[in-house]
């Protein structure tokens, strides 16, 4: 029967759960560091129960009493277990209502948009941004106002004592102080990978092409005959080598500097890769490709069959693809 005393009586002080003054939302955004203490009071069980609810368990236990399920010293012994543990169980009770969505509402926006502007500044930034039509101090006020009124309800409601509520009201001052002037973290950006100075140099061999004045075949063929860009630049125009790099440079230049104007690219950025180009340059107009050999083997004399390499390979088909040019796809 004592097991019993016990069950009715810890099923008789179960209180409210505790919940932070700004919001399980608005709490999580702010981490760790934001005090849940200002919106929530400790106070007796009793008080959250109410006056009536004791008579209402008395009335279950009578009940009890009457159909001999416990006797009437086994009521009073409960009642009395209940007055006991009410004057000093306690429980944490909501008070103060989200306030990060009370700062939402003066400023005239959502939750959601606040939450959006406010990485890299605070609430009373964002505010004083929006004089004269609102400023930090009359967000402080706003707030200050919505949390004293709903102390007053609590009082009112009996949730907390006039003690509580007057510990609550000395610290909402400096609580309200470090919502509003605290500057939220801003988002971690990705990393970006460092721009490569190949993806700036453009269609080098469309650029080559123009300013040789040759067909991208033609091309093809000189490359495959062993000579390099610079090589046919100095056969076939007056400043050669040096005014094909001279027509890339420009082009790869003008791509790094639209870039910078798109804000692509950083000035510090385009400064690195224009002193990059110009070994990449030099590397595309002086490579030379090997030589294609287009002759088939001779026959071999008196009508014999031509040796079968071991690896079974056609002895008159090359075993490897020759390297592609730049104008091998080019009309």
């Amino acid at each position: 029967m004592k097991a019993l005393h016990r069950k009715l009586a810890l099923g008789l002080v179960i209180g409210v759960g505790s919940v932070a003054m700004f919001g399980a939302a608005a709490l999580g955004a702010f981490g760790p560091d934001m005090s849940s203490s200002l919106g929530s009071a400790i106070a007796p069980v009793g008080s959250v129960l109410g006056t009536d609810k004791p008579d209402r368990f008395k009335g279950i236990l009578d009940a009890l009493v009457q159909k001999g399920v416990i006797t009437q010293q086994q009521e009073d012994a409960i009642l009395a277990a209940m007055k006991d543990e009410a004057g000093k169980a306690s429980v944490r009770v909501n008070v103060v209502r989200d306030l990060f969505g009370a700062a939402a509402q003066y400023l005239g926006t959502t939750d959601k948009d606040l939450h959006a502007k406010l990485p890299g500044t605070s609430l009373g930034k964002i505010a004083d941004g929006m004089a004269p039509a609102k400023s930090r101090a009359g967000l402080v006020s706003a707030l200050t106002t919505a949390a004293n009124a709903d102390v007053d309800k609590a009082v009112a409601a009996n949730k907390i004592s006039t003690d509580q509520a007057t510990a609550l009201l000395a610290k909402i001052g400096g609580e309200i102080t470090s919502l509003v002037d605290r500057t939220w973290p801003t988002k971690p950006t990705a990393a970006t990978r460092a721009p490569n100075v190949r993806g700036f140099l453009g269609e080098m061999s469309k650029t080559a092409q123009t300013f040789l004045g040759l067909s991208a075949k033609d091309i093809a063929n000189a490359m495959r005959n062993g000579q390099s860009l610079g090589e046919l630049a100095n056969a076939t125009k007056p400043n050669g080598r040096d005014g094909l790099v001279t027509a890339l440079t420009t082009s790869a230049t003008a791509q790094i500097d639209a870039a910078v104007a798109n804000n692509k690219l950083t000035a510090d950025q385009a400064t690195a890769l224009k002193g990059k180009i110009g070994g990449e340059i030099a590397s595309f107009v002086d490579r030379k490709f090997p030589v294609r050999n287009s002759t088939k083997p001779a026959s071999p004399a008196g009508g014999t069959k031509p040796t079968v390499p071991a690896n079974g390979a056609n002895p008159t088909t090359p075993t490897t693809k020759p390297t592609a040019t730049p104008f091998e796809d080019r009309n």
